[in-house]
């Protein structure tokens, strides 16, 4: 099965990429303060938040659409390059000129050129996955990632030596550039041009419904980016540079999960949109294998809590383990959120998702407000449990209505292909 190959990729590269992340911010955490790793991890939130909402949902659209683009494929990726990378620039001045990371971005302006530079090339970084996804080619993106990882994990030694205050930063984005021309010189030269020639295209939407998908998916994404980057940004300026990274490695390790249920996810929206005539199938394999995942990552995670985050340092065991075993008992919520959006997007009804997602966000940050002077971190984790709880509630009939009415799509294809005569009639066998 496709789907698996691909997902089991996807969660490869997330597993990968997480517990190389451990060690990285470890090897970080036990080379400078804390206060340093408070401050660059508010930085690098910063700078994803930048380049996420330079993306425009482009990757979304990617995945849904570039499986049956044929022809237009390589038009498809260029001007979403050239459209994100421009925003990310003027994102990244604007932010800077406004003075809105002054808590946390360095003084001098090569620092703050470097941050701007770093946005621009973390937009086309997290594109050329989604282009590798929508061209169902996922099994080179643990490869990418991967070695991205190790890059930065290697270059941390280096760059602490020869700036203290910046060096994790910079081992964090050096090794982008170069991992930027090799992926998309191997994209333009043989993925896209190997997927023109083989793949069926179909009757791609037009512009004015295309605004209209990317532009509810994008407002979704801006409520999900306030409710995990911007959280990051509250609690340095609410509790300080310490208690930024007693959060920031717990939901660090929180998102790694979050990632490999979310590869499953990617995956089923890319099989189900390339062979809709397989819907019921790739559904169920994906529900089996999110729920797998859940099993997995939550039982062993709420136990030993304290024993993972230990590896860090003892101050982080000490103040983030609750904190922990909160945002993992998140998890459930956030898969029905995930596979909602999915069928939304096979559907092309994504407008639903973003009204009930503005609902949750405007819930969310009333009570972290209220509580997070009270609570401290733990508020954080309080709140995304509440959260998570209501996002359930809003979106599991909707997607048990939507996974029945799959499957019974497919129990009707399987009988009329059954049949004699049938497209797929077994009768010359």
């Amino acid at each position: 099965n496709r789907l698996v190959k691909n997902a089991l990729a996807l969660i490869i590269s997330g597993g990968g990429t997480g517990v190389i992340g451990i060690a990285f911010w470890a090897v970080a955490a036990r080379r400078v303060s804390a206060a340093t790793v408070g401050r660059t991890s508010a930085e690098i939130a910063a700078m994803i938040l930048l380049a996420t909402l330079a993306q425009l949902s482009f990757g979304s659209t990617f995945e849904r659409f570039l499986p049956i683009a044929g022809d237009s494929t390589r038009r498809l990726v260029t001007n979403a390059y050239l459209t994100c990378t421009s925003l990310g620039l003027i994102l990244a001045v604007v932010y800077v000129w406004l003075g809105e990371g002054h808590r946390f971005l360095p003084s001098s302006l090569f620092w703050r050129g470097f941050f701007v530079v770093s946005v621009v090339l973390w937009t086309i970084f997290a594109l050329q996955d989604s282009v590798l996804i929508g061209l169902r080619a996922s099994r080179w993106v643990p490869v990418e990632n991967i070695l991205y990882s190790l890059a930065k994990l290697a270059l941390i030694p280096l760059f602490v030596a020869v700036t203290r205050s910046n060096g994790v930063f910079v081992a964090w984005q050096v090794p982008v550039v170069l991992v930027i021309v090799v992926v998309n010189w191997f994209l333009f030269r043989r993925l896209v041009p190997e997927h023109q020639l083989i793949s069926s295209p179909e009757l791609l939407p037009s512009m004015r419904e295309l605004i209209v998908l990317t532009g509810a998916q994008y407002s979704t994404l801006l409520i999900t980016v306030i409710s995990g980057s911007v959280t990051s940004l509250i609690v340095i300026d609410r509790l300080g540079a310490v208690a930024s990274a007693h959060y920031y490695l717990p939901a660090q390790l929180t998102s790694g999960v979050a990632a490999a249920l979310w590869s499953v996810n990617r995956s089923f929206l890319v099989e189900a949109s390339a062979e809709p005539d397989r819907l019921a199938l790739h559904a169920r394999v994906a529900m089996r294998s999110g729920v797998t995942i859940l099993v997995a990552a939550i039982v062993p995670g709420v136990i030993f809590a304290p024993w993972i985050l230990e590896i860090f340092g003892h101050s982080y065991s000490q103040n983030g383990s609750t904190l922990l075993r909160l945002l993992l008992l998140c998890l459930p919520g956030n898969v029905v959120t995930a596979f909602y959006a999915s069928f939304a997007w096979i559907d092309r009804k994504v407008w639903r998702l973003t009204v009930r997602e503005i609902a949750s966000a405007a819930l969310f940050f009333a009570l972290l407000f209220t509580f997070i002077g009270r609570f401290g971190i733990l508020s954080i984790g309080i709140i995304s449990l509440f959260s998570s709880a209501v996002q359930a509630v809003l979106f599991l009939p909707l997607l048990m209505k939507r996974y029945r009415r799959a499957m019974t799509q497919g129990s009707e294809a399987l009988a009329h292909h059954g049949e004699p005569g049938g497209a797929e009639s077994t009768s010359g066998n």
